[in-house]
């Protein structure tokens, strides 16, 4: 497998997964299950990522996207996915005037975040 391919799945599994709130942080075991890729491939993946300072390593030894990795894992994701979205990200609405479209933005949409309520 291309290492390129396997770190770029790695960043936006990790960036969809927190957009979906299906958690922030995953074992070495878990992304290898979800990413359906073989585990030597991963660790080195992973090593990779860790040492650009993508990626950070929870006292536990889970894995999550620093706030860099976030921003990569953002635009390798919406690179591959863009036709598909249907708004510009993932993690901002459809309300062209709410905050979370602002270039500066950061946290939750307070659109995204009511009960109920998904763009």
């Amino acid at each position: 497998m291309n290492p390129i391919r396997v770190r770029d799945d790695v960043l936006q599994f990790l960036y969809w997964m927190k957009g979906e709130r299906l958690g922030e942080a995953f074992s070495l075991p878990q992304l290898t299950g979800y990413l359906r890729q073989p585990e030597g491939d991963l660790s080195r993946a992973v090593s990779a990522l860790l040492e650009s300072g993508l990626l950070e390593r929870e006292d536990d030894g889970r894995l999550r996207l620093s706030a860099l990795g976030e921003l990569e894992g953002r635009r390798r994701f919406e690179d591959e996915f863009e036709p598909y979205l249907g708004h510009e990200s993932h993690l901002v609405c459809d309300d062209p005037d709410c905050d979370c479209h602002s270039p500066d933005w950061e946290g939750d949409c307070r659109h995204l975040a009511a009960p109920g309520r998904r763009s």
